[in-house]
């Protein structure tokens, strides 16, 4: 495991081989895949058994272990990927959508309000945005600005130059649309309805190294550290490391 992490580092900059990498590296790593399937469980309820649903961002392609009716898409060409498309620029007819699912894609938008707005266009009546995004608590954003190696700015919700998706982001951009900014961004797209936000994730991302690190903690404390994360969820404002949201078409 430990070459993975070494070999990812060497690849900064080549997204299509890192995307490919993480896919390893989550393959390797049984508290990264812990954690997804948390996030995947959790919007399980909002996923459709049929219709035409999306996913953005696809990245390194893991969601497909657990939704199958799912096309996956991405800017950067990988083994995973169905179809490449810019999610600021969706190549979809009006009202075709029944799911756009975002897992970790929001906090890389150099323009998150284009995708919002490409959203509203491209979903049915009643379709569904499903996000699961990092977000910035009192316990997460020491990490965050210290530890981790994507930016953090809560000023703004833009992000670097959108020359490299995969590297350029700025972690606090669904903390301000959806903690900060939730009622701006209520106002600003009135067709678009939260019905679903929750906190949580207070250890496990940070505990597992994510791609760049081992896991900080023994494999065998893995049972331990989820039965943890269950009782602490309902602190999670305060302490999670990500957020869930879900958003409805009026």
């Amino acid at each position: 495991m430990e070459k993975l992490h070494k070999k990812y580092r060497k690849l900064w900059g080549n997204e299509a081989e890192m995307l490919v990498l993480q896919r390893k590296i989550i393959d390797s790593k049984p508290v990264l895949q812990s954690m997804y399937k948390n996030f995947y469980s959790e919007i399980e309820r909002f996923f459709p058994n049929d219709g035409l649903n999306v996913e953005i961002g696809t990245g390194h392609g893991y969601t497909s272990m657990y939704f199958k009716n799912l096309i996956q898409t991405d800017r950067v060409l990988t083994p995973h990927i169905a179809v490449c498309n810019d999610a600021q620029a969706l190549p979809y007819k009006d009202g075709t959508l029944d799911t756009i699912m975002v897992l970790g894609v929001l906090h890389h938008m150099k323009t998150p309000d284009k995708f919002f707005n490409e959203a509203g266009r491209v979903l049915k009546k009643g379709g569904k945005i499903l996000m699961v995004e990092p977000y910035v608590s009192i316990l997460s954003y020491p990490v965050y600005k210290l530890a981790h190696h994507e930016g953090l700015d809560l000023r703004t919700k833009t992000c670097g130059s959108d020359k490299h998706h995969l590297l350029d982001a700025n972690i606090a951009i669904p903390t301000i649309f959806f903690k900060k900014g939730k009622k701006e961004f209520e106002n600003k797209y009135p067709d678009l309805k939260i019905i679903y936000q929750s906190y949580h994730t207070a250890f496990l991302f940070f505990v597992s190294g994510g791609y760049l690190y081992p896991n900080l903690l023994p494999v065998f404390l893995l049972p331990m550290l989820l039965w943890i994360e269950k009782v602490l969820r309902p602190l999670g404002k305060w302490i999670g490391s990500m957020m869930t949201v879900v958003i409805q078409k009026n």
